[in-house]
């Protein structure tokens, strides 16, 4: 018959106690990631839509290329850190080849800005967060691990941005393009892409991310 052992109950309901969320070291570096999360808002003519971004200091902001496409005339570019005050933003560069693209925000000066990292030191299995605003649900977070590295799609690739990319099954939502892949100690390893595949057009398929490292060479140009 089973018997309750009181003194193990009474054990492990105090180290739950104890091991508070708040030391939840995955919480933390998300909370410091919203900090230098923002959504982008364009507008081209009667068109509009939105994306996501993040901001790594001296008034930049890091967006991926198709949010603000170079053949696109946009007529006016928002972002916002908090969903309550807009910012006006334009484009510096945006480098369809590898997805990546550079805004300038003057009033972004006044918010945190996220560290980047080196992309090329990511492994399979490491642990990151995907921050992002997809359809512009501001400050979203989901959590997964690293699936894949240095992947390249076949001929059916759209472009050369899908070639050596990183994979991650953390979830990747409709409208978080441009977000942030963070790691758990606290910086960029990589930019938001999309969803590939056969089923990608229903959100099924592998999550991509453009490695930290390549729009390393957009800032180059800055």
């Amino acid at each position: 018959m089973f018997k309750l052992d009181t003194n193990l109950l009474q054990w492990k309901l105090s180290t739950a106690q104890n091991n508070s969320i708040e030391d939840d070291p995955v919480k933390k570096i998300i909370q410091t990631g919203l900090q230098s999360s923002c959504s982008v808002y364009v507008s081209s003519g009667k068109k509009q839509w939105s994306g996501s971004g993040f901001y790594i200091g001296d008034g930049i902001i890091i967006t991926a290329a198709h949010v603000v496409p170079e053949d696109e005339q946009i007529t006016e570019l928002k972002v916002t850190f908090d969903n309550k005050n807009f910012l006006p933003a334009s484009v510096l560069i945006s480098e369809k080849r590898i997805d990546s693209a550079a805004l300038e925000c003057p009033g972004a000066k006044s918010y945190p800005a996220i560290p980047i990292g080196d992309s090329d030191k990511i492994e399979i299995g490491d642990i990151v967060a995907v921050i992002g605003a997809p359809e512009g649900f501001h400050d979203t977070a989901t959590v997964g691990r690293v699936s894949n590295i240095h992947q390249t799609l076949g001929p059916a690739a759209p472009s050369t941005a899908w070639r050596d990319i990183i994979f991650v099954d953390a979830d990747i939502l409709e409208g978080s393009s441009g977000g942030m892949v963070i790691g758990i100690d606290g910086k960029v390893y990589g930019l938001i892409m999309g969803v590939t595949g056969q089923h990608a057009d229903i959100g099924l398929g592998e999550n991509a991310v453009s490695p930290i490292n390549k729009i390393k060479s957009v800032l180059s140009k800055l």
